[in-house]
């Protein structure tokens, strides 16, 4: 006998052999076991994950001559007519071939007549999307009232291109994809029957790179058998899946990630001349990002669905970076990424996202991404001391972030703390100045209800904050955040009256107008 595919040797024969799709086979079950079987059904999901192994199955379970309680018999002369294809009374139709209007008039002259030894007349429509409007137009009416006797199984990748008024005549169930324990177990045992010798990475790699879908997972697994003589090894997994040059890649994320410039400049100088496609590179950086923030947010995150050797890449990579440069990074490679799709010197594009990243911390503040002001949200607490490394952006930063967080509890005090000026955080003290001139709000955050108030909310928000202290600052001309604002606020509005006074259309008007302006008022 000549050799059968894994995929089509191993296709679910009966309902308990549906890999993770739970709540539809459970449904069709107590479908079949109550008799409320539904003259339509819509079958929908990504590809190779059951829609149409459940359809045959579904079929096979309604016309079965000795089913073994819910699920098929397999033996009689239904289920087997069924599985090889040749049932007169159950028809598979390819939508992508059979799409114009002249088969489904074809397909309505033939529910007429009655099964010829079955129970139903079944129809299952594979790619039922790729019928034209004239052939669903066609099909509406006896989908929706067709004899007792005929029952329509519709299966599809491309749900949102059937139209409504055919959606709404079935049953609706949506496959998911195959998650990696199911489908690391469900393989294993495949290759465990089939004598196949394999390793673990190597399997969770073909597992990953089948995205769910357990035809292609099988089907790889058919080919990289073929390839290997029987034995499936990480190496010659990566060989044949292509994936051979991502050790460059893997080299350039973690040069990159470490800030190692010097091999840096070779690794891209090797992807040029090795010709490996810019936009794929991204893919996989971007992957790696989502994939590290991860492990930084979730205890063992994606632990199962990685190898031995990424396991230790990912934990080294892991210790080298935070969380907030990983974001700012994942931004920078999605405009790397969004870029390369439109513009034509991918190269530039490319080597220009990685030195933008080598240089994160002027884009955004350094801070930030070295950890050095560990500012605590409202509900956290600790006793570590703030560290006394702070630029004067950095303490604006924060006092007007402070500022913002104590005006939720106290308004007033915020509105007129809002005068002074964040002079220092260290030894677990916030110092804070007014210019002589704000006397009138120091008076009012001096006040010991204030101070207290201040002491509190400082601890709550910095977490080790014990002792507020307001300075009045003889001489002083430094000035607060609002009248920072206030002054930025006048600025623009000096440039708008200055751009309306220029603006082109305005002088036409005064000249055909006769006219003058007496004043502008900018409207808040």
């Amino acid at each position: 006998m000549s050799y059968v595919a894994l995929a089509r040797k191993y296709r679910p024969q009966t309902f308990d052999e549906i890999v993770f799709q739970d709540y539809i086979v459970s449904t069709l079950k107590n479908a079949i076991e109550l008799n409320r079987i539904s003259h339509a059904y819509l079958f929908t999901g990504p590809r190779g994950i059951g829609k149409t192994s459940t359809a045959r199955i579904f079929a096979k379970a309604l016309n079965c001559l000795n089913p073994k309680g819910i699920n098929p018999c397999n033996s009689c002369e239904n289920c087997k007519e069924i599985t090889d294809g040749i049932s007169l009374d159950v028809f598979e139709i390819d939508g992508a071939s059979n799409r114009g209007i002249d088969e489904i008039r074809q397909l309505r002259e033939s529910v007429k007549f009655l099964p010829a030894k079955s129970k139903y007349k079944i129809y299952i429509i594979d790619e039922v999307h790729m019928l034209t409007e004239a052939a669903f137009n066609a099909l509406l009416k006896t989908l929706e009232e067709p004899p007792d006797f005929v029952i329509f199984i519709l299966a599809t990748t491309d749900a949102h291109r059937i139209p409504a008024t055919i959606l709404s005549r079935c049953q609706r169930f949506n496959f998911s994809k195959i998650p990696f324990k199911e489908m690391f177990s469900h393989t294993t045992n495949i290759l465990k029957k089939e004598g196949i010798v394999f390793e673990d990475d190597a399997l969770s790699l073909i597992i990953r790179n089948s995205d769910g879908c357990m035809r292609d997972c099988l089907s790889l697994i058919d080919q990289i058998i073929a390839y290997t003589n029987g034995e499936i090894t990480l190496d010659k997994t990566k060989f044949l899946l292509g994936l051979s040059e991502d050790t460059i890649i893997n080299e350039l994320y973690k040069s990159v990630i470490l800030e190692d410039k010097n091999k840096i400049k070779s690794l891209l100088d090797e992807i040029r001349l090795k010709g490996i496609d810019y936009k794929y590179i991204t893919e996989k950086f971007l992957h790696f990002t989502k994939l590290l923030l991860l492990m930084h947010t979730f205890e063992n995150s994606a632990q199962k669905e990685l190898t031995a050797e990424e396991i230790s890449f990912f934990n080294y990579l892991l210790k080298n970076t935070n969380k907030e440069k990983l974001f700012a990074i994942y931004q920078t490679l999605l405009k790397v990424y969004n870029d390369l799709k439109y513009f034509s010197f991918e190269q530039d594009i490319f080597e220009m996202g990685i030195f933008k990243i080598l240089h994160i911390d002027r884009i955004i503040p350094s801070s930030t991404i070295k950890n050095k002001i560990p500012v605590k949200s409202s509900n956290e607490n600790t006793n570590k001391p703030l560290k006394s490394t702070l630029t004067l952006d950095n303490l604006e930063a924060i006092w007007k972030k402070f500022l913002d967080f104590i005006a939720e509890k106290k308004p007033s005090v915020s509105s007129n703390l809002g005068y002074g000026y964040l002079i220092s955080i260290e030894n677990n003290k916030m110092v804070v100045g007014f210019a002589e001139e704000k006397m009138f709000h120091y008076n009012i955050v001096i006040k010991a209800e204030n101070i207290d108030f201040l002491k509190r909310a400082a601890k709550k928000y910095f977490g080790n904050i014990d002792e507020v202290i307001i300075k009045l600052e003889n001489g002083s001309k430094k000035k607060g955040v609002i009248e920072k604002v206030n002054e930025i606020e006048t600025f623009k509005e000096k440039m708008l009256k200055k751009e309306l006074k220029e603006n082109k259309a305005v002088e036409l008007l005064l000249k055909e107008f006769e006219g003058t302006i007496v004043d502008i008022k900018i409207k808040k």
